[in-house]
């Protein structure tokens, strides 16, 4: 389990790289279909277990969470 979380982990931050735009990494989100709760300035994957904290629209720094 925590190998595929670390996979996923990678492939969001792949997707999503520091300082890219928010429109971007939604896009990025959507069309490789990973769920996610946009909050505004954070975005939530669930399924990754991560969060997305963007300021003034560009990410900053991504996070992990546990179950």
């Amino acid at each position: 389990m925590p190998h595929s979380t670390a996979s996923t982990l990678n492939q969001v931050k792949q997707l999503c790289p520091l300082h890219s735009s928010i429109a971007t990494c939604l896009n990025q989100l959507r069309q490789t279909k990973i769920q996610f709760l946009n909050l505004g300035n954070i975005i939530i994957c669930p399924q990754q277990r991560c969060i997305l904290f963007f300021q003034q629209r560009s990410l900053m720094q991504i996070e992990t969470f546990s179950a």
